[in-house]
């Protein structure tokens, strides 16, 4: 796949600046020829090294929305991001003399550079976000094995294996006990392959405590 790969980022640096379309073209026929966003290296690529944006394997959804995920965010492995899910790691600068992108933003030709400080947020492994979820730059990490709930405005780090709704989103469980939760910690499921996680495919398909 190395040669697709080098036939794919030529074209998308070819027509980066000058068509989005053709851009988007692009990536939907890697999408369509590596069998989508599950299992696409070619896409992931791609995102990395022209949109500065990290995407874990087998995670998929609204990770590849590139009009809602913003540069320097890294997406851990195994992730279901719903569509609408925004993650944006940098602000209006309220403490400038005016908000107005006129004095920030390079494309209205006011200016050369964005100077604004830009945060690197990461969402974990194996992390459910609802739709229309909204990750805001106060945000660093949001944990692995984590639930945010459809709609959720979240202003601060998430924990691993938390369930936060609300705005702003605050924690109401964790999906499972403590001792589960560091027992499944010192598995790194995530960390193998999904033909590698066949094997053990009865875990996946059954809760892991009772009902509470």
């Amino acid at each position: 796949m190395g040669e697709f790969y080098i036939i794919s980022q030529l074209l998308y640096k070819l027509y980066r600046i000058k068509s989005k379309k053709l851009r988007r073209f692009i990536r939907r026929m890697v999408l369509k020829i590596e069998h989508g966003q599950i299992l696409s290296t070619t896409i992931r690529r791609i995102y990395s090294d022209y949109h500065k944006i990290e995407i874990g394997m087998y995670s998929y959804g609204g990770c590849f929305d590139l009009n809602h995920i913003w540069p320097h965010v890294k997406i851990g492995r195994y992730c279901s991001i719903a569509s609408g899910v925004h993650i944006i790691n940098i602000d209006h600068p309220i403490t400038y003399k005016s908000s107005h992108p006129l004095f920030y933003l390079p494309r209205y030709g006011c200016v050369k550079e964005d100077y604004r400080p830009r945060t690197h947020i990461y969402i974990g492994n194996d992390v459910w976000i609802g739709n229309n979820a909204i990750i805001l730059s106060g945000v660093r990490r949001i944990g692995d094995g984590a639930v945010v709930g459809a709609g959720a405005v979240v202003t601060k780090d998430v924990p691993d294996f938390a369930v936060v709704v609300g705005n702003p989103a605050k924690v109401i469980k964790y999906r499972f006990s403590s001792e589960t939760i560091k027992k499944i910690r010192n598995t790194h499921w995530w960390e193998k392959s999904f033909e590698e996680l066949k094997g053990d495919l009865g875990e996946f398909l059954q809760p892991l405590e009772n009902s509470k």
